[in-house]
């Protein structure tokens, strides 16, 4: 759902049982069209409710996020919609963990550098995302201005090809949005980021 679960193949098989045998909280036939429709909620809700599954905080270090509801400019940016800001007013209840949870880093301080997922992210945006990385893994050395002239020449400008949830690059002349897209998109783009599945 949304930004992504990381389950235990015997928590995916307990779901899937509980998929099978139409568990009323897991399918959620009757519920409003709103959650019907959101099927990441429907999964939190049977996780949480009927195989008692409590989520973890995956943040590295307490404080950077792996899983990211929004596209990558946004998260950046801070530019996220307001009932997900609110949505973590009281995470550290829901997480059992300190009130850090219960802000958002923006900026640099938005991401960890094994970022897992972007959410909300349009075919052509994940591919300059995943060329944009590659070819940082491939040059590290490359300077700022090498990288700014990639991201712009590789992502997409049309809104249609943006998609209706993320948002374009900035300005090419506004560096200090450039600044910690830059930074960011390093932090996630080296050899350590890089796993052998």
């Amino acid at each position: 759902g949304a930004a992504g679960y990381v389950l235990s193949r015997k928590t995916m098989q307990s779901l899937v049982q509980k998929w099978d045998q139409e568990d009323p909280i897991c399918l959620m036939k009757n519920a409003d069209e709103w959650l019907q429709a959101n099927p990441g909620q429907v999964t939190s809700k049977c996780l949480s409710e009927v195989l008692r599954v409590e989520p973890v905080d995956t943040r590295y270090h307490g404080k950077y996020h792996r899983f990211h509801a929004f596209p990558f400019t946004r998260v950046v940016s801070g530019a996220v919609d307001d009932w997900y800001k609110k949505k973590h007013e009281d995470m550290d209840k829901l997480m059992k963990t300190d009130k850090s949870y219960n802000h958002l880093d923006t900026g640099v301080g938005c991401c960890a550098q094994d970022t897992i997922s972007f959410h909300y992210v349009e075919y052509l945006e994940s591919r300059a995302l995943f060329s944009t990385r590659e070819a940082l893994i491939e040059n590290p050395h490359m300077t700022d201005h090498e990288l700014k002239s990639l991201m712009i020449a590789k992502w997409p400008k049309e809104f249609k090809d943006i998609g209706g949830y993320s948002r374009g690059l900035p300005k090419e002349g506004a560096k200090d949005d450039w600044e910690p897209l830059l930074q960011v998109m390093r932090r996630i783009s080296s050899r350590h980021t890089q796993r052998e599945c």
